[in-house]
């Protein structure tokens, strides 16, 4: 692999997803340095950990910041975890963003690059619960869509995410079931540490947008659709999928049931996000040509997630589900 020559295309989006996680984690950063810490709002990840010891910090009298040190040791300490449990594969997968984001956490903090926001969430009057209220939306809304830019790019921002994923590997405990219990359990902390039920559903209210944000600005948009098209021009619309999408296709012979007339079936496998180029190109190409699209959830394979890694895993529970049954 190592002495590859990577094409054109594949260099292309090797650049294109690592300007989508330097972009992923400077959003999410922003989120957090603008309008998480600077109300101590608690909503999960590894920067509620510091949100939570610079409120002791803060309290103690001290004027020295430390959330994002503390940001940077969780990453480094987990990414260590990680490499132990999960290989080093996984490890060089998350790395950069790992990294990228305690770094974006250091540079917008130090250098004040948000007070312009975050000196407008403090009113000086003591009365600060819409703002505060605000400030958890709207930081939700851009952590969301950071880590959803992220995603995109094909990357991780680490953290806890890599405790679910160990979790999920060694236990029959799911990624979003453990993720729920850590951020919950950091949000009661937080509440119990800072005295501030109100504070802590604010920090609740504040994860929910974050989620939202992610599901409808990447799970949807991330599902997948097959799309079967009859075509006098198939081989036109072939050669499209090809180059321009860079997905196979698969040819089937059909014959018309009220024709009786042969006909050849183009199927193509896509992400739901090139639809609307996709159906753009076919109504320019042959706006006689009739398509039927089904959604999918999942597809595995070349060009799409690999699928060995889920059939040994498969494979290793079933056989770990027939040893406990053997014994019983």
């Amino acid at each position: 692999m190592l002495g590859k020559k990577l094409s054109k295309h594949e260099v292309l989006k090797i650049v294109k997803n690592y300007v989508l996680i330097v972009f992923g984690c400077a959003l999410l950063a922003f989120g957090d340095v603008a309008f998480i810490t600077p109300l101590h709002l608690v909503t999960g990840g590894v920067l509620s950990v510091g949100v939570i010891v610079q409120y002791f910090v803060d309290l103690s009298g001290a004027t020295f910041q430390v959330y994002d040190l503390v940001a940077w040791g969780l990453q480094i300490v987990l990414l260590v975890v990680g490499f132990l449990f999960l290989g080093k594969k996984f490890t060089l997968h998350t790395l950069f963003a790992s990294l990228m984001y305690p770094a974006f956490l250091t540079i917008f903090s130090r250098f004040h690059l948000t007070d312009f926001v975050s000196n407008q969430l403090i009113n000086p009057s003591g009365d600060n619960t819409a703002l505060t209220i605000l400030a958890g939306i709207f930081g939700g809304a851009f952590v969301g869509a950071g880590v959803a830019v992220t995603y995109f790019g094909d990357g991780s921002t680490g953290g806890f995410d890599i405790v679910s994923i160990i979790l999920a590997k060694y236990t029959p405990v799911k990624e979003a079931s453990s993720a729920f219990v850590i951020d919950g359990t950091l949000v009661i902390i937080g509440m119990i540490c800072m005295k501030d039920i109100p504070l802590g559903l604010i920090g609740i209210l504040s994860a929910l947008v974050c989620a939202l944000v992610v599901q409808y600005s990447y799970v949807n948009a991330n599902s997948f659709v097959i799309a079967d098209i009859v075509s006098e021009k198939y081989e036109e619309i072939m050669q499209y999928v090809h180059e321009k999408m860079d997905h196979a296709t698969t040819v089937i012979n059909a014959t018309g049931g009220y024709t009786g007339t042969d006909r050849k079936i183009l199927r193509v496998a896509f992400s739901k996000r090139e639809l609307f180029s996709f159906k753009a190109f076919i109504a320019e190409c042959d706006p006689k040509a009739f398509v039927t699209f089904t959604q999918a959830s999942m597809i595995n394979g070349e060009g799409f997630d690999p699928l060995v890694a889920k059939v040994k895993l498969a494979v290793k529970l079933h056989k770990k589900n027939e040893k406990e049954n053997d014994g019983k």
